[in-house]
């Protein structure tokens, strides 16, 4: 159950990060103007605190040493999976960033 709880964090917090890139909120929303920068701010202030949420459990639960192996094998099962997921079907991202409204600029 704590996998699945990694998994997820990890899934969320690497969504936003992606998302505060501009190319990827633009493939994600279909708008042509880009985000403004307190936006990107906080989609980049988020992605870092779920993933740091998700090491942090991680090693309060596991203990430092398997703690951060499961950290860094989950982080990699969700980039590949992120990957997939902006390369091929990137609308389902949206459900991810839908509290960050695109800004039209």
């Amino acid at each position: 159950m704590l996998i699945l709880a990694q998994i997820l964090l990890q899934l969320i917090g690497f969504a936003l990060l992606s998302l505060s890139i501009p190319r990827h909120f633009s493939q994600v929303f279909q708008h042509t103007s880009r985000p403004t920068k307190r936006t990107v701010l906080a989609l980049r202030c988020g992605g870092y605190a779920f993933v740091i949420l998700a090491v942090i459990i991680a090693v309060n639960s596991w203990g430092v040493s398997l703690g951060l192996v499961y950290s860094v094998a989950t982080a990699t099962l969700t980039a590949t999976t992120l990957t997939v997921l902006l390369a091929y079907i990137s609308k389902l991202l949206t459900v991810v960033g839908r509290g960050f409204t695109p800004t039209t600029k």
